[in-house]
């Protein structure tokens, strides 16, 4: 099977996890994202620019590749980034499109490859363990405020959700201070933190039809620490379609801030021990 594998922590994880069930690993990384490393960890490992469909479709063949993850961040503004080029296949898929959403686009993708034999499997496929629970897994769970500003969070999160502009909602006191779009989940708790300061409640979820093939939301030690330095209060996750990835180190940076994490199923039912 082969890795198609943007930035971040996460394509590691995937491969090193599918090594440890026997699966033998090829990574195919996006230029200017993936980090370079990844290759210590695959049998094989290539490199290619982003829109260069057809060169990907070439790569994996070679490789007898029959069976493909997208784990990592390659985000929608290289759309719009001039030094972008698509070649024809990658530019014949776009021009298909009603609209340039993250189904729409990586569907269409899926669907192309697909035609030559090469199934996209669920992103969370040799992670399951690493789902988040329902439940609080901090040593404190949420007070009655943060409470009541998760239940205001979920409900606009899984509206944005659904809408492609994001999976992050930062809540304070009942007020919405800031909603991910293209800037990612990081970038928007630290635009949070800069309007309302500390006392952060931040929620992320999958839109209620997420395509599990991709764009599963993903928290890891990177976004813990920015919520940290940014004295967020709670993390709110859906429980079941969220990915923690070293998850005893989250729950100890998180106890270490003074943070409460929990995972939630819609409609979520929320303990409010301390």
């Amino acid at each position: 099977m082969a890795i198609i594998a943007g930035a971040g922590r996460f394509p590691f994880y995937v491969a090193q996890e599918a090594k440890r069930q026997g699966a033998a690993v090829v990574a195919i990384g996006i230029q200017g994202w993936v980090d370079p490393a990844l290759k210590q960890e695959t049998a094989a490992y290539d490199e290619l620019p982003v829109g260069q469909l057809g060169a990907l479709i070439q790569r994996l063949k070679a490789h007898g590749v029959r069976q493909v993850i997208m784990a990592g961040k390659v985000t929608k503004e290289v759309l719009f980034d001039q030094r972008t080029t698509f070649d024809a296949e990658a530019a014949g898929v776009l021009q298909g499109l009603r609209d340039y959403s993250v189904p729409s686009v990586l569907g269409a993708i899926a669907a192309r490859l697909e035609r030559e034999g090469i199934a996209l499997l669920d992103s969370s496929t040799f992670l399951k363990a690493h789902l988040c629970p329902v439940g609080v897994l901090t040593s404190r769970g949420p007070t009655p405020d943060e409470t009541e500003d998760i239940r205001i969070g979920t409900e606009a999160a899984r509206t944005l959700a659904t809408l492609d502009i994001g999976q992050t909602v930062v809540v304070k006191q009942r007020v919405i201070v800031a909603v991910e779009a293209l800037e990612g989940t990081d970038a928007t708790i630290r635009r949070a933190h800069t309007l309302a300061g500390e006392g952060l409640t931040v929620v992320k979820t999958a839109a209620a039809d997420q395509d599990r093939r991709f764009d599963l939301p993903v928290i890891g030690m990177e976004t813990l620490t920015t919520m940290a330095q940014a004295h967020v209060a709670c993390l709110a996750v859906e429980s079941g379609s969220t990915l923690l990835l070293e998850r005893d180190r989250l729950i100890a940076a998180a106890n270490a801030a003074g943070m409460c994490l929990l995972g939630v199923a819609f409609s979520p039912q929320i303990s409010t021990r301390s």
